[in-house]
């Protein structure tokens, strides 16, 4: 979407003027950076390959196959910079500024409105990996400002928080002529198109939970259970053909004696009995990985259930809303102290879809109430409130010459995901005994 406004943007200034294709890249940048670090250290691992049987074991080394974190970043941008942000670029570059990066997290990136007026964009990926974690975080914005009005189109990604969202945003804005350019008031709507957020695993699928667990993991796995049996415990079958099965007691000796195991067993049969049968499982290529119900259920089962949901939500593909939004804005630079705040409120949104946020919110609405999952009724596309917000702040005291402190933060709070990193600090520079 993005690409083809930008695309369509520029095609059209072509049409009337080729100064203007330049004046939309003039003083723009281009980069791109790659780092490298150490990765970090971990205390060797051993594996038991053998002497379940005869107490002897047998231990192996694990080879640990280290990845050192890495980034790699391009990006296009022209951004404008607010007074107190360091210069950056080629220009800047050891002259009191530094290289971009892709690291950087300028505050104009964030905030919604800028320092100057007319076209902004930034284009910025990068790609790496950060304690063994691998990410891609994108974000791509393009903006107008303009006298009276804002808008912005995007994409984000961040990648370790998990969160990805298009959006499309068309704003008015007044500034109170007392406070000249340092305060603004913007009202307007703002359209997000995001995966299926807010679902858990039983409202998206009910089939798994409200049937025979096993006959959905045949269907929904392609593994394959068959029954084994003791024949020794099999005394025979009923008039229906069903077989009858002795119940021995499992015992356990204790201080001199055999007592009766409690609880469940390693079995599902309860009380502590052996029935002489259970049931191994098979996966697609018929080998076994679990010999009974019970080891499949606890050490199996629940991690291919999360990657069947995880299929399920990419299924659902993306979802719409669109929602009133509210901001304000305020900048001050001065010579011994700045602060540069934002805020954006989302207080009130239509959800297009059946899988959008606002049937998320009358399903948690549902949860609380001790509705069962089965029994939730899905909303037709309509108005639904809940609070989505974004905001950050940037502040700055020199208290002297040679003694400053600073606090910076930005927080996100979409659909009860949040995203948010904070700074605090403070700077002496001696100047001398």
């Amino acid at each position: 979407m993005l690409k083809n406004i930008m695309f369509g943007v520029l095609l059209s200034s072509s049409l009337f003027s080729q100064n203007i294709i330049g004046d939309f890249f003039k003083y723009s940048t281009a980069y791109a950076s790659f780092s490298l670090n150490a990765p970090r250290y971990q205390d060797d691992r051993f594996a038991i390959i053998g002497g379940l049987s005869t107490g002897d074991l047998i231990v192996e080394r694990t080879d640990r196959n280290l990845k050192p974190d890495f980034q790699t970043s391009f990006g296009l941008r022209k951004v404008g910079r607010f007074q107190y942000e360091p210069k950056r670029g080629v220009k800047s570059a050891g002259k009191g500024g530094t290289w971009y990066d892709g690291s950087e997290q300028n505050a104009n990136e964030s905030a919604t409105f800028g320092p100057v007026k007319g076209w902004e964009y930034l284009i910025k990926l990068s790609e790496g990996r950060q304690w063994g974690n691998d990410y891609v975080n994108r974000e791509f914005w393009l903006r107008y400002i303009g006298d009276y009005m804002m808008a912005k189109v995007g994409i984000t990604e961040l990648g370790l928080e998990d969160i990805q969202y298009k959006h499309a945003d068309l704003r008015v804005h007044l500034t109170p002529e007392a406070l000249g350019d340092k305060f603004h008031v913007s009202v307007g709507v703002k359209h997000r198109q995001h995966p299926v957020y807010g679902f858990d695993a039983m409202i998206l699928d009910t089939t798994w939970y409200r049937g025979q667990w096993w006959k959905f993991a045949e269907k929904a796995f392609g593994i394959d259970d068959n029954m084994w049996y003791q024949e020794s415990m099999l005394e025979g079958y009923d008039e229906n053909g069903n077989p009858i099965w002795k119940h021995d007691e499992l015992l356990e000796f204790v201080d001199g004696e055999w007592v009766k195991v409690e609880g469940d067993g390693p079995f599902w049969n309860g009380q502590g009995e052996y029935w002489g049968h259970d049931w191994l499982w098979r996966d697609t290529d018929g080998r076994i990985f679990a010999y009974t119900d019970r080891e499949y259920f606890i050490y199996h089962f629940p991690n291919m259930l999360e990657n069947y949901i995880q299929d399920v939500k990419v299924g659902l593909g993306n979802q719409n809303e669109t929602s009133l939004v509210i901001g304000l804005d305020f900048y001050h630079y001065g010579d011994n102290w700045w602060l540069h705040t934002w805020g954006n409120w989302l207080p009130v949104h239509y959800g297009h879809d059946m899988h959008a946020y606002h049937n998320a919110s009358h399903y948690q609405e549902h949860l609380v109430l001790k509705g069962k999952p089965h029994e939730f009724e899905f909303k037709d596309a309509m108005w639904h409130d809940w609070n989505d917000y974004d905001m950050g702040a940037i502040f700055g005291v020199k208290v002297q010459d040679n003694l400053g402190v600073f606090a910076e933060g930005r927080y996100l709070y979409y659909w009860e995901r949040p995203a948010y990193d904070i700074k605090l600090g403070i700077n002496y520079q001696f100047m001398g005994f």
